[in-house]
């Protein structure tokens, strides 16, 4: 059996330089071997190698790439203005795959750049939006939608996490799992609306400034956008500022023409409800609650840390058959890139305040367009 050679890439310097774990995320796989890891923090260096297993360490990643040849990489950084470079050199280093921390670019036309590199080299690359496409709640609750369980499937209802970073942070940095999640049930879109706004008023150009964690040029505290999908079913996405932190938004519910299926939390709290329309009159159904947890490699429910560790491994399992059987990873980047795409058609629609037809025109960000356009 072939053993895989591991590189790790993260930066120290930077927020959340390892992202979800997404450096362990080999532990525990056979035929792997993490051979190295670059950071050009070298403090870290000896307690991160020990997380994942990293033989050596370096402070440069491309004299790690050109030293190790690894055969995948994991790109863990929570921060995203190196995030296409990163991918770009490790497919230029000959890589067979790329892991990296969700979302995957800061633009489309970023996105772009890098797919169309992959596809010249064969390498495949996976996107961490472990919970909407691996985890068992998930995959049971997108097979009932399959069987009919809620009927025909008619409307989607996604929410952001909705804590201190609500809004456009929220949308572009978490909503990409939810809107990833909704393309895995419906399909493609057709065309999106959006609206963003500050302090309850519609944003201006004025409003605009850097984003967070390397994302760009930014706005706004609350965002909508409604979604239509070829197949014919809607959907629509909030987020806003929620001081206290409402992270139990996070997720959606699926309307079907007999009854509806809520998926919350990441996936943790699944429901089913057994009508085509909430009825709080007395003597109503109720919401029916499912425990599905996340099985480990030998069969065993996971919760905390292991679940979440258990995801990644799922993800890099799947990346590596990827290569092997000449597929898509499931969480592949045209995937994610769709699901960017659906949050940029949401700052797309405000700038332009027009229906947003898919694929987008629009490859940048639809702020900086703004911002170089001086529209108010």
């Amino acid at each position: 059996m072939t053993t895989h050679r591991i590189g790790i890439i993260a930066d120290s310097t930077r927020t959340r330089p390892y992202g979800h774990n997404i450096h362990t995320a080999w532990n525990g796989l056979p035929n792997v071997e993490v051979v190295a890891l670059a950071d050009p923090d070298a403090t870290v260096h000896a307690a991160r190698a020990a997380e994942c297993h990293a033989a050596r360490t370096y402070t440069d990643y491309r004299a790690m790439l050109a030293a190790e040849h690894p055969d995948f990489v994991s790109i863990c950084p929570h921060y995203y203005d190196l995030h296409a470079q990163w991918m770009l050199d490790a497919i230029a280093a000959g890589v067979k795959g790329i892991y990296i921390e969700k979302p995957m670019t800061r633009t489309l036309a970023e996105a772009d750049a890098v797919i169309a590199a992959a596809e010249r080299s064969g390498a495949k690359i996976a996107v961490a939006h472990q919970w909407g496409r691996f985890r068992h709640s998930v995959v049971a609750a997108r097979q009932w939608i399959h069987d009919g369980r809620i009927g025909e499937l008619r409307q989607l209802r996604g929410h952001g996490k909705c804590d201190a970073r609500g809004g456009a942070h929220d949308l572009f940095v978490l909503g990409t799992h939810v809107l990833d999640l909704m393309r895995s049930i419906a399909g493609d879109v057709a065309w999106a609306t959006g609206h963003v706004r500050k302090a309850g008023r519609e944003v201006t150009v004025e409003d605009i400034g850097d984003g967070a964690e390397g994302i760009g040029p930014l706005a706004g505290d609350a965002v909508q956008g409604c979604y239509a999908f070829r197949s014919g079913v809607t959907a629509s996405f909030e987020s806003y500022v929620h001081p206290a932190g409402a992270v139990e938004t996070v997720g959606l519910e699926v309307w079907g023409t007999e009854g509806a299926i809520s998926i919350r939390n990441g996936g943790q709290e699944i429901a089913v409800y057994p009508k085509p329309a909430l009825r709080p009159a007395d003597g109503t159904p109720q919401w029916e609650t499912y425990a599905i947890p996340i099985l480990g490699r030998d069969g065993t429910a996971l919760q905390g840390a292991a679940g979440g560790h258990r995801l990644n491994q799922l993800a890099v399992e799947d990346l590596i058959a990827a290569w092997e059987h000449g597929r898509e990873p499931y969480a592949s980047a045209r995937a994610a890139t769709a699901a960017l795409e659906m949050a940029m058609a949401i700052f797309e629609g405000e700038r332009t305040q027009r229906r947003v037809s898919f694929p987008m025109t629009t490859r940048e960000n639809p702020f900086a367009v703004w911002l170089a356009s001086g529209r108010a």
